[in-house]
């Protein structure tokens, strides 16, 4: 079932940037041929932030996002899992708190319009907590899946057979 979910975000995160760059293009290509699509950068807006959010999360899933490696790889294993440990509650913590404001604030913002598109901007700042949200799940699927020491570490071809 994670696998099935993992794989409709992939397709998901995929067809949003096509679609923000399908979207560029036809608003440049109607503002050159006279005939400007108004919608246009609006729908490229909200596909790109939830592309980004969706990317982030994948990239979560990974173990890929940039480390500093140093520090960790210079003390012993017992520390080095402190480290982790330390790395990881401040992490989550930090997608908490932004996912909570992120919430607030798309919630405060579903009255609003994006303009020509008629959209709410709502559906733009909600990609925010969707995303933290998401990449919390990703997380504490790491850990459960590969353990505290390897958890924000990159995958191997042994680490993906665990997710």
């Amino acid at each position: 079932m994670l696998k099935l979910f993992d794989k409709v975000e992939e397709i998901t995160a995929v067809v949003f940037l096509a679609g923000t760059v399908t979207a560029v293009l036809v608003g440049a290509v109607g503002r050159s041929m006279g005939h400007p699509v108004p919608s246009g950068p609006e729908i490229a807006q909200l596909l790109l932030i939830w592309t980004c959010m969706l990317g982030a999360d994948l990239v979560m899933k990974r173990g890929e996002h940039i480390r500093i490696s140093a520090l960790p790889d210079a003390v012993s294993p017992n520390l080095r899992r402190i480290l982790h440990l330390v790395c990881i509650v401040l992490i989550l913590g930090f997608l908490g708190y932004c996912g909570w404001l992120g919430w607030k604030l798309a919630m405060s913002n579903w009255a609003r319009e994006m303009g020509a598109s008629g959209l709410s901007y709502g559906w733009v700042t909600l990609a925010f907590p969707v995303g933290c949200a998401l990449m919390i799940i990703s997380l504490i699927r790491r850990i459960a899946g590969l353990g505290l020491l390897h958890s924000i570490e990159p995958e191997t071809r042994d680490q993906e057979q665990l997710l």
